[in-house]
């Protein structure tokens, strides 16, 4: 099994993807503003805010460790999810978001029916401000407007053809749950329903957002190397300048990060109680 990937040009990582240390006592909702403050992650309207979580339940247990093909030593990714936030809210916690979740908190739509959304759902960040169940976090700033990502992702639920959500869904909750899936489906071309959503709403408008794999394979790993070492490919290919310029935030994604669980594990779930 193999998932074709591209490597990267780049001699060094993107300067501008920093970690950020987690003070003492300091939970998901606090170190998110303080990476927003200072500019450190620009959530103005020109950029669109993406978050990258890796969770430790089991289900991104098992979506971590499929993500492995597309690293070159074969270890689970530290993410298991991206969510698109078009705006922040007044409080972090009813901040909108856009995604596709493969365990959304109000199910797969009204009546357990996705189909209407092409699967698409909308939900709110504070589902991802528990540190105890996300413990690596990624905010990420991309210089394409958040309206235009927006209205592309609105589009895409009336565009099975363009990306078909609930096969996704299907595929991937098969392989998750161990039913009739023996293999991750990145290999076989089938993306991580969330963020073959974002590389098809980003693609829309005329941005790469994973150029060193197909679009169709899409995951958030991808999207994580695509940040970190990519670099070049924006600055020159897409924004038209000289080998030797620096990667700016007018030019390539940049943001803050922390990983706190680089191993791939998961909580053991609670019997329910008699």
């Amino acid at each position: 099994m193999s998932v074709r990937t591209l490597r990267s040009p780049a001699v060094a990582r993107n300067p501008q993807v920093v970690w950020q240390e987690r003070t003492e006592g300091e939970g998901n909702e606090g170190w998110l503003r303080r990476a927003m403050q200072g500019r450190q992650v620009e959530t103005g309207p020109a950029w669109s805010l993406l978050l990258l979580v890796g969770g430790n339940d089991p289900l991104s247990f098992r979506l971590r460790v499929a993500q492995s093909h597309v690293r070159h030593d074969l270890s689970p990714s530290a993410w298991s999810h991206v969510v698109f936030v078009p705006e922040v809210g007044r409080t972090l916690a009813d901040s909108p978001t856009r995604e596709v979740s493969l365990a959304p908190p109000t199910s797969f739509g009204p009546y357990g029916f996705p189909l209407p959304t092409n699967g698409l759902q909308e939900g709110r960040l504070g589902v991802y401000l528990d540190d105890g169940l996300f413990p690596n976090l990624a905010l990420l700033s991309v210089p394409v407007p958040a309206a235009d990502i927006a209205d592309s992702i609105t589009a895409l639920k009336w565009q099975r053809s363009v990306v078909d959500v609930p096969q996704l869904i299907l595929r991937w909750l098969g392989y998750c749950w161990g039913v009739d899936v023996p293999h991750s489906p990145l290999a076989d071309g089938i993306g991580i329903p969330g963020a073959a959503l974002m590389e098809a709403a980003f693609a829309a408008k005329g941005f790469d957002l994973t150029p060193g794999l197909e679009s169709r394979s899409s995951c958030p790993e991808a999207i994580w190397q695509s940040v970190k070492w990519w670099q070049d490919f924006y600055a020159q290919a897409v924004a038209g300048e000289s080998p030797d310029a620096e990667p700016s935030h007018e030019t390539s994604p940049w943001g803050r990060y922390r990983i706190r669980q680089r191993e791939a594990t998961y909580l053991v779930p609670k019997p329910p109680e008699s």
